[in-house]
């Protein structure tokens, strides 16, 4: 069975497990900065260190956390006219048909496969991986602040993290394809796969990983934001899958 771009992409985004949870938020689409001098003079003085905006950002991230969402919102909302707040989380629920839509990838290449049994145990699996990536913990280590070269009296601070993740042995198409060719696989050899990766999920242990955040100021003693807080979750993903140690 030949696969369709859209599965192809699908599958793809199963080798790299971080495309496979995409954090549950999005930038509120009014909440653009504002260039007004009222703005300007609204903004307060920045009273958290880069090293702690960086952990807010990837609680929010990972865990979908509304506290550190409401703490950035208010950290952030002087610098909007209007006061709109930075972060909006989605709705989760809108989560479980996206894990619906990468068992279907998967089965679109086992012809052989029951697809209404394997598909649920398949989903269950993926959202799995999901959940045991939320229990991550992130700190901020150092960072490293100096002038943004690009735009006049502006600041940005790489911070070096570290995060404690899950450690698994083998994603799970790994697990799969050792149950033989997709394309000749029953039913019950794939149940056999899914139930296999399921049982290391719950034997994972844990190990530290480096990651790193990049942070902007409009200036000095102005508040830190960044649009790429997303890339944590591919950090972790992918950290969770990386030998011990």
């Amino acid at each position: 069975m030949t696969a369709s771009p859209l599965s192809k992409a699908l599958l793809a985004a199963l080798l790299i497990p971080a495309v496979l949870a995409p954090a549950c938020f999005a930038p509120a689409e009014a909440a653009k900065p504002s260039k007004s001098k009222a703005a300007k003079a609204a903004a307060p003085k920045n009273t958290l260190k880069p090293e702690q905006v960086a952990e807010l950002y990837a609680r929010i991230a990972l865990k979908h956390d509304a506290d550190a969402t409401a703490r950035i919102n208010d950290y952030l909302r002087p610098l909007y006219s209007n006061g709109e707040n930075a972060i909006a989380l989605h709705d989760e629920a809108g989560m479980d048909a996206q894990y619906d839509g990468f068992a279907d990838a998967i089965l679109e290449d086992m012809p052989k496969v029951d697809k209404k049994k394997a598909k649920p145990a398949l989903a269950a699996a993926i959202k799995r991986v999901n959940v045991l990536a939320s229990g991550a913990e992130c700190r901020g280590v150092s960072n490293r602040e100096y002038a943004n070269e690009h735009v006049k009296n502006a600041r940005i601070a790489d911070v070096a993290m570290e995060c404690t993740v899950p450690l698994i042995g083998k994603r799970l198409q790994e697990v799969l394809a050792g149950k033989g060719d997709p394309a000749k696989l029953k039913t019950k050899k794939l149940l056999e796969g899914v139930a296999e990766f399921d049982r290391s999920l719950g034997q994972a242990g844990s190990h530290a990983i480096e990651a790193t955040m990049t942070l902007y100021a409009d200036g000095k003693g102005k508040p830190w934001s960044t649009g790429g807080y997303e890339d944590i979750v591919e950090t972790v993903h992918n950290g969770m899958y990386a030998p011990a140690e």
